[in-house]
């Protein structure tokens, strides 16, 4: 009887992280490291602990001494160990572990997300006006470094969005005005400047002096009529006017 596509999936699936893909370039891997990977990924994935040279052999349709030689390769590369681990019977049987292959991966883009950070707080620093540093701005009201994702978030508003730069620094003290520091609440700031066309600092400042006006105006009215609530009117002195 052949193999449907039913028997396909209780067979299982090998889940294999993206990042091995986008960092293939990075661990100089051949194309037979690679497969022999893949395949250990396909072994953990079904719970097989044991890895049996002559399998791995008929499964891959490669020689003993291949398959004997690409390990070693993967284990000289610090991409593969050995592991003892017990059985149901207590017995220590080998195990293929690829933990240090994704502690490689993890140094590599530790290091590029720091080589990330480093450029864009380098770009972002860089003033575009005399005496205008962004990044100290925030490091110095949030009162530490900013993460990789706020680094990120603030060269979208400089270089996506297309904020000017005083702009963001009037949103940041609006925040710290407001007991409200964070990212997002910033973010609103400058979107709802947005919706209102207001693309430059000295138009924001114009707009909280208005807002500032109004709520002064409205809190001194009340402050006049609230002479008044003291007073009894009869209820009767519309009829007889």
């Amino acid at each position: 009887m052949r193999s449907t596509a039913y028997d396909w999936i209780k067979d299982g699936f090998t889940s294999v992280p993206n990042i091995l893909f986008d960092q293939y370039h990075q661990l100089e891997l051949t194309g037979d490291q690679m497969v022999l990977l893949l395949y250990i990924f396909s072994q953990i994935n079904r719970g097989r602990l044991s890895e049996d040279m002559n399998r791995i052999s008929i499964d891959l349709g490669w020689s003993s001494h291949k398959v004997s030689d690409t390990l070693s390769q993967l284990m000289n590369k610090d991409f593969l160990e050995i592991e003892l681990v017990p059985n149901n019977e207590g017995k220590q049987t080998d195990h293929y572990t690829l933990r240090p292959l994704f502690d490689k991966l993890d140094e590599i883009n530790f290091q590029q997300s720091a080589q990330s950070a480093q450029y864009m707080k380098k770009n972002l620093s860089t003033p575009k006006n005399e005496g205008l540093n962004i990044v100290t701005s925030f490091e110095q009201e949030f009162g530490r470094q900013l993460t990789q994702i706020e680094l990120e978030t603030l060269n979208d508003w400089v270089n996506i969005s297309k904020y000017d730069e005083k702009l963001i620094q009037l949103a940041l003290k609006q925040a710290v005005l407001n007991q409200a520091l964070s990212l997002k609440y910033i973010d609103r700031i400058l979107l709802n400047w947005e919706k209102k066309n207001i693309r430059t600092a000295e138009e924001a400042q114009r707009d909280i002096e208005r807002f500032e006006n109004r709520n002064n105006q409205n809190n001194s009215q009340m402050v006049d009529d609230s002479q008044y609530e003291h007073i009894e009117i009869p209820l009767n002195y519309w009829d007889n006017n």
